[in-house]
């Protein structure tokens, strides 16, 4: 069985092209998707392999073409947490993957930041999306797969490092805060969900405190 839904912005982890720097226009070169499966839980479904296609006709790249913010880990809440651009018009869709030149800020506030991507130090990159159409698809005996069939990139974040394998970012505008949960093998999807239930409910309550 096979239904449309539309679901909140995520996000996911991508990486900087090596020895990409360009000193000349202060810019380097990313891969912000490769569309790979990533284990994905939440409360309403569950467990599900979340899968985004990659072509021209599922990604929306009006935003990052027009100059879409490179943020510090997903930084929304000050000017400060911007430390870069999309370079416009050069997202697309390259050998199967998303590609992007991000021009580098030059602000003294972003120095230290900027430094540690010249360098080499930070590599890891992610990218909010926001998706607008997904085919949920139920296997029996199997994990549920939700195929992102039209979704549209936000930003393009740096992040200190990458998701771990059962650990998934989610840039959740509706909640106001990223939540992480860990898939862990060990335990039941119905256990699953309770933990990443509690651990929520723990970070509101940090937030709200």
């Amino acid at each position: 069985m096979t239904n449309i839904i539309r679901l909140p912005q995520l996000s996911r982890n991508a990486e900087v092209r090596a020895a990409s720097f360009n000193e000349a226009d202060n810019t380097i070169d990313v891969v912000w998707t490769t569309g790979a499966a990533v284990r994905r839980v939440n409360w309403i479904d569950g467990e599900f392999d979340e899968e985004l296609v990659v072509s021209p006709s599922a990604i929306r790249l009006d935003r990052l073409n027009a100059g879409a913010p490179f943020l510090d880990t997903h930084g929304t809440w000050s000017l400060a947490d911007v430390i870069g651009s999309v370079v416009k018009g050069s997202a697309r869709i390259e050998g199967g993957v998303g590609v992007a030149k991000i021009r580098l800020s030059t602000a003294a506030d972003a120095i230290d930041r900027v430094a540690k991507i010249k360098e080499g130090s930070v590599t890891n990159i992610s990218v909010g999306y926001r998706i607008h159409a997904v085919e949920k698809t139920e296997r029996e005996g199997r994990i549920p797969v939700h195929r992102v069939i039209d979704w549209e990139p936000w930003e393009i974040s740096a992040v200190p490092i990458p998701a771990d394998p059962g650990a998934q970012i989610r840039s959740g505008k509706d909640e106001g805060a990223l939540f992480a949960c860990r898939v862990d093998p060990d335990l039941s999807t119905a256990n699953r969900i309770r933990r990443m239930r509690m651990e929520m409910q723990m970070r509101q309550q940090q937030l709200a405190g």
